[in-house]
């Protein structure tokens, strides 16, 4: 084949791969202006209204707030078609406490109720005591799911699972004791109220402003003693050592999720988040009297709730 021949051809298949890539072109341009929307991913925490009494409370709550309360896990489901066997495919939507991007591990385990009186007061109560505590749409969870029974630290390796009121995910906050209730003092029903905000708020401190936690983090880091006192095994032999009240040590409560025995002189302090937890929760209870009351004679405890009354004002001003 000679230079003039060889030029032709290769003059040929450029020409071939160039009227190829143009049909294609033209072809995959021809299938973008029909496409349209797969629906596949639809908004499944907004609430409709419903001539059925609960979800209509339910409808009013998401109306005014924003966030719907569930009673059900199973938030929705979709028709996906059908599989090879031609059988239906449907999709259901599931909330999952325990969803995260790091982990999949097990903490929260739940028990769902089916008493639709004792919902109606959980949704009552949601409305009425926990979102006007909530002083900005920043600190409202994604959804809140009503249950009947709530254990942490749940996994199956875990030595120390416990019951609690409240769990903060990434999906839903969880509310526990709902069959509970209705037959609270107003006590309690304003304490749980504080206690579930408090999750609320520690979450968004931590993760978007934790430089205003930085003085109260550092009493228990570096100013009771030397050692970082957070997450600490205590022993009669440990430095510093076991103490029968940990509010010496500035902490409102224990580590749950470790051994705690008196007789033989051991406990674990709580972590960080759990001990932001406590004081926020004091200082949403709003009784200065009733904490000096119990705690006046803890010097760093009082310390700590000052501090904490502080960061809690800033982040509220911050908010407005």
């Amino acid at each position: 084949m000679n230079d003039n021949e060889k030029n032709y051809d290769m003059k040929m298949k450029l020409l071939y791969i160039i009227g190829l890539w143009g049909c294609l072109s033209l072809f995959g341009c021809g299938d973008d202006d029909n496409l349209s929307p797969s629906n596949l991913d639809g908004d499944w925490y907004v609430l409709t209204d419903s001539e059925d009494p609960l979800d209509h409370l339910r409808y009013t709550v998401y109306q005014t707030y924003g966030v719907p309360v569930f009673y059900n896990d199973t938030i929705g489901s979709q028709n996906r078609g059908t599989d090879y066997a031609g059988l239906p495919i449907t999709y259901y939507e599931v909330l999952n406490p325990n969803y995260s991007i790091e982990s999949s591990s097990v903490y929260a385990k739940y028990e769902l109720s089916y008493d639709r009186e004792a919902i109606t007061a959980g949704v009552e109560f949601i409305r009425d005591e926990v979102l006007p505590r909530l002083v900005s749409s920043k600190l409202y969870p994604r959804s809140f799911l009503l249950v009947n029974k709530l254990t942490l630290n749940a996994s199956p390796t875990s030595s120390y699972p416990h019951e609690e009121c409240a769990y903060r995910g990434m999906m839903t906050s969880c509310v526990s004791l709902v069959e509970e209730i209705g037959g609270m003092t107003d006590a309690e029903i304003k304490r749980m109220a504080c206690e579930i905000v408090a999750e609320e708020y520690t979450t968004y401190l931590m993760e978007n402003v934790s430089s205003l936690l930085e003085a109260f983090l550092n009493v228990c880091r570096a100013e009771v003693t030397s050692v970082n006192l957070y997450a600490l095994a205590l022993t009669s032999s440990s430095t510093p050592p076991y103490v029968d009240d940990l509010e010496e040590y500035g902490f409102l409560s224990y580590n749950k999720e470790a051994q705690y025995n008196v007789s033989s002189k051991r406990v674990t302090t709580v972590g960080e988040r759990a001990d932001v937890v406590d004081y926020v929760t004091e200082v949403l209870m709003e009784d200065d009297e009733a904490f000096e009351t119990e705690y006046g004679s803890y010097e760093y405890v009082m310390k700590k709730y000052e501090l904490m009354k502080t960061a809690m004002e800033n982040l509220k001003a911050a908010l407005k």
